[in-house]
Parts: structure tokens; C-alpha cells; sequence
């Protein structure tokens, strides 16, 4: 439940490549030390926005629905609405919905409560879709299915990922984008637009990398507050959760920065 390092994390396409996209030259020890300047810029924001820990409520709160009798009920409770014939669109409109309806009954939402809604939206289509028929239309119970395991520790885990994953790299991609977008041209560290969706992309498969690093703290920590709690989790572990977990992320970022960059 501490926290683990996992050594060298395995990198697809090693940061220094990454930041070569965008150098021209320039040393790789800045780019990296601008890369956590970005990170850290982007995970303050993040960590104090209500949308952020709204997000990572509900996601606690559709694993808990997961192991209810009627999860229906519990997902109705959280403002989660799903036709008796859900779909997996309707699952994603659902969610969408229930966060937006609970934020502007707050005074509204910002840009970072906007990507979080979107991570987990995305998260959420991203983990049920292989696990529905392919060969045919899937069916409201193939949904309910589907949603039924996220009560899992390990199909949490792999969740929590996922959002995480997305957060950051779209938390990073609105800071550094207002640095990319005065590079493109000729003459310029991006000569084409083609050259700089590399650059997206290769950011994007960095923070799935990084990621790894909250998916079994994620897992654990589900499995004992569930059962601490009775079957339940409270918004204040869940706020917990949410905290430790951003840290996590930032903290590996920021190593795989400097080892990159060595």
C-alpha cells in the first residue's frame, strides 16, 4: 500500500527519442527538466479540482455497485440513470450525465473537470468494450456484465489505470500545448503537423508507461478500504485515494524524466 517503485519501467519508445521530436538540438537534460515543470504545473491544478475528485468517486462507486444486489439501484443513487436496455453508449452517456448534473449543482465545472470526465468516460468504453460479444450486437445483459466486474480488485486496478493514463496525458497535453502550438512551421522544432502528433503521440504511450505505477496500488487499495468499510468507500478514502494516487503518477513522470535524461 506504500510506495512501491518499480524499478525501470519498460518505455516502448524511450523518452530521449520523444524529446528529440522536439529539440532540434537543445540538451535533453532541459526537456526533461521542462517535462517536470509541466507535471507538476498540471497535477497541483488537477489535485485541487472538484471535478477531478467527483470523477474518482464515481469510479470507487461503480466498482462498489458492481458487488450490490441491485446494481441498478446503487448506480441510480449516484445519479448514474441506465435504461432497462443499456447500451454501452448509453453506460458512457449515463456517467457523463450523473458528473455534469453533480457539478453544476456546484457552480460549475473547469477544464480539468471536463478532462477528468473525459478519462473516465473514456477509461470506462476503453475497459468494457473487449469484454463484449464481437461477432454479434451486444445485449443490455452483456453491458451489465461487463459492468458487474469492475467489483473485481484486479478489474479495478486495471481501470484506475486506464483513467489515470488519460488524465495526465491530456493534463500535460493542455499545458505543453500552449508551448507545441508556436513550434509548428518551417524553421520551427516542428517542421509539419505530422511531426507533432508524433510527439502526441509518443507522450500519450508515455504516460500509459507510467501509468503501470498505479494500477496494483490501486487494485490494494480497493480490495482493503472495501472491506475495512463494510462493503463500502467513503468520499474521504476515496479523496485519499485520489491524492495518492495523482502523487504516485507525478513522481514517476518526474523519475522517468531524470533517467531518461541521464
Amino acid at each position: 500500500m506504500g510506495h512501491v517503485r518499480l524499478g525501470s519501467l519498460p518505455r516502448s519508445r524511450a523518452w530521449k527519442e520523444v524529446v528529440g521530436l522536439i529539440t532540434a538540438g537543445a540538451d535533453v537534460s532541459q526537456i526533461a527538466n521542462a517535462t517536470i515543470r509541466a507535471a507538476d504545473k498540471a497535477f497541483t491544478f488537477v489535485l485541487n479540482d472538484e471535478g477531478f475528485t467527483e470523477a474518482v468517486w464515481l469510479m470507487t462507486q461503480l466498482a462498489i455497485a458492481a458487488k450490490k444486489e441491485n446494481l441498478g439501484e446503487h448506480l441510480q443513487s449516484l445519479g448514474v440513470n441506465l435504461p432497462q436496455d443499456t447500451s454501452l453508449p448509453d453506460l458512457a452517456a449515463a456517467v457523463s450525465e450523473a458528473l455534469d448534473n453533480k457539478l453544476e449543482s456546484n457552480g460549475g465545472r473547469s477544464d480539468l473537470g471536463e478532462m477528468s470526465q473525459r478519462a473516465l468516460v473514456g477509461a470506462l468504453v476503453e475497459h468494457i468494450s473487449p469484454k463484449l460479444p464481437s461477432l454479434f450486437a451486444p445485449g443490455p445483459d452483456d453491458v451489465r456484465a461487463a459492468l458487474a466486474a469492475l467489483g473485481k480488485k484486479r478489474e479495478f486496478g486495471e481501470l484506475s489505470r486506464t483513467f489515470f493514463a488519460k488524465l495526465t496525458n491530456e493534463s500535460m497535453n493542455y499545458f505543453l500545448s500552449k508551448t507545441l502550438a508556436t513550434h509548428l512551421g518551417e524553421g520551427q522544432r516542428f517542421a509539419t503537423m505530422n511531426e507533432m502528433e508524433q510527439f502526441e503521440k509518443a507522450l500519450n504511450t508515455h504516460c500509459k508507461e507510467a501509468s503501470l505505477i498505479v494500477e496494483q496500488f490501486s487494485a490494494d487499495w480497493f480490495s482493503k478500504h472495501r472491506y475495512e468499510e463494510g462493503g463500502d468507500i467513503s468520499r474521504e478514502s476515496s479523496n485519499g485515494f485520489a491524492s495518492y494516487a495523482l502523487k504516485k503518477m507525478k513522481d514517476e513522470l518526474k523519475e522517468g524524466a531524470r533517467a531518461d535524461a541521464r
